[in-house]
């Protein structure tokens, strides 16, 4: 994240944060007239967050006009932008329906319509669903005859992937509303290798406790509400985002929150033991709690998820969440820690910069006559990560 030691944009998430939880919000007419206000919003996809939220507290007259029909202004957009959304999400599940494929929808529109206050709070760009990776066949037929294709990879090529690398397809038809559909046959999609965890997590188990609900006016599966938080810490510890972002943590935030769901946390202690995601669920609820606090999320609750211990990594990234220092990247720190013993970290750090070429190709969207400079690429990519991390770690 830019600016990520800028003293301005710490106190504009305290605010936002503030306003969320219904508590004073000390120089909220100071801070809505800064010149970082507008920009750390859209940075973070928090625009409409910030909107409802502000106007729940009475705070119109607080805001500069200016500022006031801006947001207003982005709150409206997204507005727009999630039924063109949703209608061109309902035209997928119908057709997923008629193939008779069965699917979940995760992320995006899933959220925006069932756990946040309103729908415009939460952005869209992409559609994401699950299918089952036998019925990826089927399903490209469908799709094709719609007139999508596969952009990143064929069908072919992905199912053979290395499990724990990505799992998903990139379709995408001239025209949609959303940028591009993508099916996932695995919540976990990395090219960053999760071979620390990804034995332990059973597909089956996640389809079996799914719950109908209704999405873009079409019924369809969604993740139950235990899944849900442990996908969402997950999902936001996933070294290409290391909850870098705030609509990551406003993402678990309403997931938690959300009147509707009644959170069985005994339950989603043990899922996620059973799912060997113990760990990923404590940091990401301590990093929420960070911003909620205690009324919202109690440290009873806290107690539940807390491992026996932490590693002196998983201690180095939650120190620097807690500071604010949300670092891309960062959460390579967990990762490393789950990849248990010598042999497996040093595969772990040769597969993050050797990727298997399948994975590098697909990331990149090209075939494998480009490889040695997708490979050149690569270790600079990470290289430039690791000096960043570095220098936050001495600070």
């Amino acid at each position: 994240m830019q600016g990520i030691d800028n003293g301005r944009e710490r106190t504009i998430e305290r605010l936002l944060f503030s306003l969320m939880n219904h508590e004073p919000a000390p120089d909220l007419r100071e801070i809505l007239a800064a010149p970082e206000f507008l920009p750390c919003l859209d940075r973070n996809g928090v625009a409409g967050v910030f909107f409802y939220s502000l106007q729940k507290a009475g705070g119109k007259d607080l805001a500069r006009g200016d500022v006031y029909d801006a947001l207003r202004e982005r709150f409206n957009f997204q507005i727009a932008r999630n039924m063109a959304c949703a209608a061109a999400a309902a035209e997928v599940f119908r057709l997923l329906h008629r193939a008779d494929v069965p699917f979940l929808v995760l992320k995006g529109l899933a959220l925006a319509e069932n756990i946040y206050p309103h729908f415009a709070m939460r952005t869209t760009s992409d559609l994401d669903v699950l299918i089952r990776g036998e019925d990826l066949p089927r399903v490209d037929k469908a799709l094709s005859r719609a007139g999508f294709g596969a952009h990143d990879s064929t069908p072919r090529r992905a199912l053979l992937n290395p499990p724990g690398y990505l799992a998903s397809l990139e379709y995408r038809r001239p025209g949609s509303a959303f940028s591009y559909l993508h099916l996932h046959w695995h919540l976990v999609n990395t090219s960053t290798p999760a071979i620390g965890f990804i034995k332990n997590i059973d597909m089956e188990r996640i389809w079996e406790k799914s719950r109908t609900g209704i999405v873009a006016g079409v019924e369809v599966l969604l993740l139950s509400p235990e899944h849900l938080v442990i996908y969402l810490c997950e999902h936001g510890l996933r070294v290409g985002h290391s909850f870098d972002r705030l609509n990551l943590i406003c993402d678990l935030y309403y997931a938690i929150k959300n009147p509707g769901t009644q959170l069985d946390w005994d339950l989603a202690e043990a899922e996620a033991n059973e799912l060997g995601l113990r760990n990923f669920v404590y940091l990401g609820l301590k990093i929420v709690q960070a911003y909620g606090g205690k009324k919202f999320l109690s440290d009873e609750t806290m107690a539940i998820f807390t491992p026996p211990a932490l590693s002196v990594c998983e201690r180095l990234f939650l120190r620097m969440q807690l500071k604010g220092r949300r670092l891309r990247g960062s959460s390579y720190l967990v990762y490393l820690t789950a990849s248990k013993g010598i042999f497996n970290k040093g595969r772990l750090i040769f597969r993050t910069l050797f990727p298997p070429r399948l994975i590098l190709a697909q990331r990149a969207m090209q075939g494998a006559a480009g490889l040695p400079a997708l490979y050149l690429g690569r270790l600079g990519e990470t290289f430039s990560q690791l000096m960043r991390l570095a220098r936050l770690l001495v600070r």
